[in-house]
């Protein structure tokens, strides 16, 4: 069976003009329901065919007010005709038949009729073969379409039309086009992410979050739009980035591997620091590393990590402290740790996991 796109037209067309088939019906059925630019390309016909119908109601009108003019004439005639007839009788060869006229005027109107209609035909199948290939052309060429790609509960990752790759964490969001386009490579994030920026110098990426900036050409970094202090945060890992404000471009700042930038929830200020937090790519590594640390802390990062709500029951707990290493394990088994550790009891509560205990520093 024939695939190509001329089949397919073929078959639209005997569809809107009544001659498919239940065959015809059910195949084209299911090369719409197929692919979206299927139904985009049969909802184009459709609104030609619409188009096409108004056109002969158009052109019917006129035909019908031609219609009664010509009928006029046709009274008309007859009414000289047989003035004529009365007075003329003696030459009767010479007079033309009335009917004979009469049918050529019909004859007439009937040839006008079918150029009409022979006309608006040609014009809607140009117009098809205009409109159709434009549509097209529009559909592939016109301004990429925004997507919005979202971890939703869990961590994704994402690689988009440069090449770059994303990881979203939990209830992250990117807006980015569907292909990039022009100077630049331009995306939005909100909540959480990781860069790993395919390199192009002619085209830098900057990732847009409020009224900040980040602009690099091929880096691995880390961004959280959405940290404790109300700041948005930078730490990057190789390359070099520019962070600046959208309303003031010329105070930047620049960053080198293991530099950390905070901007300001006001947005008047970048602080850069150097980056002391090793456990700042642990939601998507599950790599953890705690010396001397507070048991509040952990439970913190552990909800980050595990996307599990854990309570501390007693707030003498928090100061309890602990050292250890944890790279890929399952949230039982870190609890399981802690619970030998610090002398924990842990049940599961309708409000998540509950620790009590003695604890220990």
């Amino acid at each position: 069976m024939e695939t190509n796109s001329t089949y397919y037209t073929d078959l639209i067309i005997r569809y809107f003009s009544g001659e498919a088939s239940p065959g015809d019906i059910l195949e084209l059925e299911a090369w719409v329901t197929a692919d979206a630019t299927h139904r985009d390309v049969f909802r184009e016909y459709q609104k030609t065919w619409q188009l096409l119908d108004s056109t002969k109601t158009i052109a019917s009108a006129e035909l019908d007010h031609e219609w009664a003019v010509l009928k006029s004439k046709i009274v008309n005639r007859k009414s000289s005709i047989v003035n004529r007839k009365s007075s003329i009788v003696n030459r009767q060869s010479s007079i033309v038949n009335p009917k004979s006229e009469i049918r050529n005027l019909k004859s007439e109107i009937v040839n006008r009729k079918s150029k009409i209609v022979a006309w608006s035909l040609r014009a809607a199948a140009v117009f098809i073969l205009l409109a159709i290939p434009a549509f097209l052309l529009f559909h592939f060429l016109a301004s990429p379409i925004e997507n919005q790609l979202a971890a939703g509960n869990e961590v994704k990752e994402y690689t988009l039309p440069d090449g770059t790759v994303v990881t979203l964490n939990a209830g992250a969001v990117l807006s980015c086009p569907s292909k990039f386009s022009g100077n630049s490579r331009n995306v939005m994030l909100e909540g959480t992410a990781w860069f790993e920026v395919a390199h192009d110098k002619a085209k830098p990426f900057i990732i847009a979050s409020g009224n900040a900036r980040i602009q690099v050409v091929g880096t691995s970094f880390f961004v959280n739009t959405h940290t404790l202090s109300n700041t948005k945060e930078i730490i990057l890992a190789s390359g070099k980035v520019k962070v600046y404000y959208e309303n003031n471009p010329s105070k930047m700042s620049f960053l080198s591997p293991g530099d950390k930038a905070e901007l300001t929830a006001n947005g008047n200020a970048i602080i850069t620091t150097s980056n002391e937090d090793a456990n700042y790519l642990a939601w998507k590594t599950k790599h953890m590393v705690f010396c001397n640390t507070r048991l509040n802390e952990v439970v913190a990062l552990l909800i980050q990590v595990y996307h599990t709500n854990i309570l501390i029951s007693d707030n003498r707990l928090s100061d309890s402290r602990i050292t250890a290493t944890f790279d890929k394990q399952s949230l039982e088994s870190v609890l399981n740790v802690l619970k030998a550790t610090l002398d924990l009891q842990i049940r599961n509560t309708g409000a998540g996991i509950e620790l009590s205990g003695r604890g220990s520093n």
